[in-house]
């Protein structure tokens, strides 16, 4: 596949005059060189001079974020080859932060919504209550802040945000790819209709005992199950046949309940996806960067390690703390075994980038035979290496 760096070919130099400057093309070639080499140059000296450590001895690289002047917005339906994150920045000095959307190899910048569009400053207050995106591309869901806490619901093809509830909030599960999500607020645990904002209570619908029986909706096996730990033991508990300390149900309706240990230990509260619903992981900590990962089929059987909480490619790529975690093929010609790209912004903006992963549908099949490394600076070889090193010693 084509690197998805900078192009520069013969057809495209010859045809710079109309389609885009021949010298522009050659000075931002020679201006990326110059900055590749210099980020090489850091990592060489601190690992090899000055002997940095890092955490799990993972090599830090800059990805370099440019926001167009003359952005443009988003389309909700839009086509992509990789998955996408959400991002918060403003200009300092800005009154608000305006809500963006970018590749993970931090190209195609597109605007999601101005703070106007949204309705509410987006403001999570927790590693699960910022901006959640529903699989079908269109939908947002987020805790923020107008006048008090509320839930935010943004409508990407309207570009207009509702809050539909007080308080912090988060997503459980989406439900039906998107058309529905189970949502948990202030009240308790809520069904959210997106197209019609419309919200019912789980515990008007099912019983107070119902709610207070379970605590986080974690659906697998293609949203066909829901599982819950029990939360407190009831009579409704104390109804279902089996034993154990989780609750199964068949979807949609909370169907056939039965316990039993259907989740690992750490699990017990549910799992989170990443770029699809296939793979999860559990129990995050900012303070840890390897994890299990499960596979919603078997949900209590490990099927591999993740560096990196939310699951890019099994065993290869994650991100975590708005970070883009890698682990390096030993095939490769390069002395880095681990790579963490960190997104960088200039001195003009403030930013928190989001672990929310978003790929359209339609394109999951085909994301499976990318090589996403085609869309990241080429790591440098073990000469290239070699000569940094040299160069800075002597």
């Amino acid at each position: 596949m084509k690197k998805k760096l900078l192009a520069y070919s013969i057809g495209a130099l010859c045809f710079g005059a109309i389609a885009y400057p021949a010298w522009k093309m050659i000075a931002e070639k020679l201006a990326y060189d110059k900055a590749y080499q210099e980020q090489l140059d850091l990592i060489v000296r601190g690992i090899e001079i000055h002997r940095w450590k890092t955490r799990a001895d993972i090599i830090g690289w800059k990805i370099n974020v440019s926001i167009p002047d003359d952005i443009e917005y988003e389309e909700w339906d839009e086509d992509y080859e990789i998955p996408r994150v959400l991002f918060k920045a403003r200009k300092y000095g800005a009154p608000y932060f305006d809500l963006y959307s970018m590749g993970i190899d931090g190209k195609d910048v597109k605007l999601v919504a101005t703070r106007e569009d949204f309705g509410a400053n987006i403001l999570p207050l927790g590693y699960f209550t910022g901006p959640n995106r529903s699989p079908d591309g269109r939908y947002i869901i987020s805790t923020s802040s107008d006048k008090g806490y509320g839930c935010t619901l943004y409508d990407i093809k309207k570009r207009k945000g509702h809050i539909f509830s007080s308080g912090r909030c988060y997503v459980e599960s989406w439900i039906d790819d998107g058309k529905f999500a189970i949502i948990n607020d202030g009240d308790g645990k809520a069904y959210l209709t997106l197209e019609s904002k419309e919200i019912k209570y789980i515990k008007d619908i099912y019983g107070h005992e119902f709610e207070d029986a379970n605590s986080k909706f974690f659906l697998v096996k293609d949203g066909t199950k829901a599982i819950s730990n029990i939360y407190k033991h009831n009579d409704f508990v104390n109804s279902i046949q089996g034993n154990g300390e989780q609750i199964t149900y068949d979807m949609p309706g909370f169907k056939k309940p039965e316990r039993g240990n259907y989740l690992s230990d750490e699990c017990k509260y549910g799992g989170t996806f990443g770029v699809n619903s296939s793979l999860f992981t559990c129990s995050y900590d900012s303070n840890k960067v390897y994890y299990n990962v499960y596979e919603s089929n078997n949900p209590n059987n490990i099927v591999g390690k993740s560096l990196g909480f939310r699951v890019i490619e099994l065993g290869k790529w994650a991100i975590q703390d708005g970070e883009i975690y890698r682990i390096v093929n030993n095939s490769e010609d390069t002395p880095l075994s681990k790579i963490k790209y960190k997104y960088n912004f200039g001195d003009e903006y403030q930013f928190t980038v989001y672990d929310d992963l978003y790929l359209p549908i339609s394109a999951q099949k085909a994301f499976e035979g990318i090589d996403i490394s085609d869309y990241f600076p080429e790591l440098p070889s073990k000469e290239k290496y070699q000569d940094s090193w040299v160069k800075q010693l002597y």
